[in-house]
């Protein structure tokens, strides 16, 4: 009877203990792998009021960040170094964010305006374009003073760093206006009122001429601006972007064009008026081949060749 008994209590016991056996730590047991998260699902989320991060990142590498919005603001990105490809999404769904992306740029080596963000969660994809390289991020939040942007407006607003549509320049269909240049009048480059027929009459006006206004001031007239076809061809054309003898680079940045085919590889190692510039990119031939190692060449010139400065 006692060894039944016995019998029994050690089927309970045993049937006790595989019931609890989820509950009880597995020790010396296989534990399978935890998985490892990619792209923005493994994205480090971050306090973005007070936030700055140094790191470094080979070629095409890239690193995620997330971080929370609790009101709309003005977005802005500081990274030190050019040949940053930024990507921000407004949510994370699978690796790759949730696309479209509704902010794309490239880092140019300071501060840049983003633009305006609502409340909510969001995620960005940094990738180093160029060769590796330590850069510091960080992130400037400001708030939003809508107004007028336009300078040359009555009702400029100089705090303002949102436009409005509200600027307005001066009224050239006043009475004094319509009665001394009956031929109409016209907002020039600065804002100021132009006579209709001083466009394209054979005389540059490019401020050197000017007119009466209702005050009896004489406002110089300036009709030198795309807008005007630079007075319709009476004056000679201010090239937009870079200045002669410079060309942009990859990032948009002005650069010797004596640099070009010149055996230095363009790759963001030399710096002109205190900017790295890349020529390392398909639309400059990849520095019209000194970039290419293909070539397989070593190349050997003087110090400080046209002008440049060595930085690493």
């Amino acid at each position: 009877m006692k060894k039944l008994l016995s019998f029994i209590f050690t089927i309970i016991l045993l049937f006790t203990m595989g019931c609890d056996q989820e509950d009880m730590p597995n020790i010396g047991g296989i534990v399978g792998p935890v998985e490892e998260l990619y792209g923005c699902e493994g994205a480090n989320m971050y306090d973005w009021n007070d936030f700055q991060f140094e790191t470094s990142l080979d070629q095409d590498e890239t690193v995620w960040i997330g971080f929370d919005l609790e009101e709309t603001t003005l977005f802005n990105v500081v990274v030190d170094q050019a040949g940053f490809h930024c990507v921000i999404f407004d949510g994370c769904v699978g690796e790759m964010g949730n696309p479209p992306p509704i902010f794309d740029f490239q880092t140019i080596g300071n501060g840049q305006e983003v633009g305006i963000l609502t409340e909510g969660t969001y995620y960005m994809e940094i990738t180093n374009t160029r060769n590796r390289v330590d850069f510091t991020f960080s992130i400037d939040l400001d708030n939003i003073i809508y107004g007028c942007l336009n300078n040359d407006a009555v009702n400029y607003n100089p705090d303002a760093n949102v436009g409005d549509g509200s600027c307005l320049l001066q009224d050239c269909t006043t009475e004094y206006y319509v009665t001394n240049f009956p031929g109409g009048m016209v907002n020039d480059c600065d804002g100021n009122c132009s006579p209709v027929s001083w466009i394209g009459d054979g005389f540059c006006d490019d401020g050197a001429y000017g007119i009466y206004d209702e005050d009896g001031n004489v406002v110089p007239v300036n009709l030198i601006c795309p807008e005007f076809n630079w007075d319709e061809g009476d004056c000679e054309a201010v090239p937009e972007g870079c200045t002669e003898g410079l060309v942009e680079d990859c990032n948009g940045i002005c650069g010797p064009e004596t640099w070009l085919g010149d055996e230095y590889c363009d790759d963001g190692s030399y710096e002109y008026n205190g900017n790295p510039i890349f020529f390392n990119c398909e639309e400059l031939n990849n520095d019209n081949g000194d970039c290419d190692e293909s070539l397989g060449r070593e190349v050997k010139q003087p110090k400080y060749l046209n002008g440049r400065i060595q930085i690493r």
